[in-house]
């Protein structure tokens, strides 16, 4: 278990960081709008919350500050007492219900995806070796994270495994390169054909090795066949 003792809070790892920081889609857990800056405990130390990865949620800064020492029922709680008795003082301020009724459903979801086993072995292994000193080289990784994601068709977790190492990624959509039988191939297609071929692809659910490889085999074999009907 990747635990943090009570006295090294804000050290955690930059690749726990970037495991709970492009949850919910890079967005706050809370707001659901702003960008997640922060790692936030749902359930806060002083309420008796474990400093551990499946009590972090994304944050923005103001939310985390908003929320203060509550866990995230209880935040809901009070903001909708202070929505129905604004003069009570529930809440130093007020967001709409719509927004914060949706907070406990939102917490549970991104706590089930940051406790995806396969996800975050994804991000120990190819963010393992990172390192960040201050807020901004952690942006830096980051944005760079956010970047790659972004260029995979799914995410890559999700896909099958080459093997079953611990050490480093197996992963066919992001390390198939890695395979013994990979090789570098050229398609020439037009951009309009190459972005067909990508959704095709993504559809299945594929790598675009195993497709090109599929569909070179299936040449091949017609080869074949026409040789031999040709002798």
């Amino acid at each position: 278990m990747d635990k943090i003792r009570r006295g090294e809070r804000g050290e955690q790892k930059t690749w726990q960081w970037l495991m709970v920081l492009t949850a919910q889609r890079g967005l706050c857990v809370y707001c659901g709008r702003s960008a997640a800056t922060t790692i936030d405990h749902e359930r806060p130390i002083v309420a008796a919350g474990a400093d551990v990865w499946w009590n972090f949620v994304p944050a923005c800064e103001d939310c985390n500050r908003w929320k203060k020492g509550r866990t995230a029922r209880r935040w809901v709680a009070d903001m909708d007492l202070h929505h129905r008795y604004p003069e009570a003082g529930f809440a130093t301020r007020g967001m709409p219900p719509r927004v914060y009724a949706g907070i406990t459903r939102r917490v549970e979801r991104v706590q089930r995806e940051i406790a995806d086993m396969d996800r975050r072995e994804w991000f120990q292994l190819h963010y393992g070796d990172e390192k960040h000193r201050n807020k901004a080289e952690l942006f830096d990784i980051l944005d760079r994270c956010k970047a790659r994601l972004r260029g995979y068709p799914h995410y890559p977790w999700r896909t099958p495994k080459l093997g079953t190492s611990r050490v480093v990624c197996t992963r066919l959509i992001c390390c198939g390169y890695q395979h013994p039988k990979a090789k570098h191939l050229v398609a020439f297609l037009e951009t309009e054909e190459r972005a067909a071929f990508k959704r095709a692809v993504f559809n299945e659910r594929m790598h675009e090795g195993d497709v090109l490889g599929r569909l070179i085999r299936e040449y091949l074999a017609a080869r074949e066949r026409d040789r031999d009907n040709v002798a």
